[in-house]
């Protein structure tokens, strides 16, 4: 069983390069529709002005925030399973929990004898227990 782990946080290289960003991240229609729209801002507004800036600013803000949420859909689209959202301050401490988690679930298998590592304290999930990935949560709804 193989897990990739998806860190949704503010990306400072998307916010900077949003176009170049995306396609690295094999998002291709995504990465070609940003560097169509930054052509069209810069041909629409060739003097600087604060109406371009923001749109600017906003569709940097966007990809930078939402470009994670991107890359997970394109895996979800590639096969690949959402198996849990771990609100952790590291990958250290994302793949504990996951381990954790994964082990508790594993009973009666050859990986029960597998003792996960000690959670810290810090690790622990809201009170309310529901974390989500993204600006927009969604909770499986659609």
């Amino acid at each position: 069983m193989s897990a990739r782990f998806i860190a949704d946080k503010f990306s400072w290289v998307a916010f900077v390069f949003p176009a170049v960003w995306l396609l690295f991240q094999r998002q291709w229609m995504a990465g070609i529709a940003i560097a169509v729209l930054q052509g069209l801002i810069a041909f629409a507004t060739p003097e600087p002005s604060v109406s371009g800036f923001l749109i600017e600013l906003a569709l940097r803000l966007l990809v930078a925030l939402e470009g994670p949420t991107f890359v997970a859909s394109r895996l979800q689209a590639y096969g690949w399973t959402l198996q849990s959202i771990i609100p952790a301050d590291d990958l250290a401490t994302a793949e504990m929990i996951y381990d954790h988690e994964t082990a508790a679930t594993a009973v009666g298998t050859a990986e029960a004898a597998w003792q996960p590592p000690v959670l810290p304290t810090a690790a622990a999930k809201p009170a309310d227990g529901r974390v989500a990935v993204g600006l927009f949560e969604n909770y499986g709804e659609r």
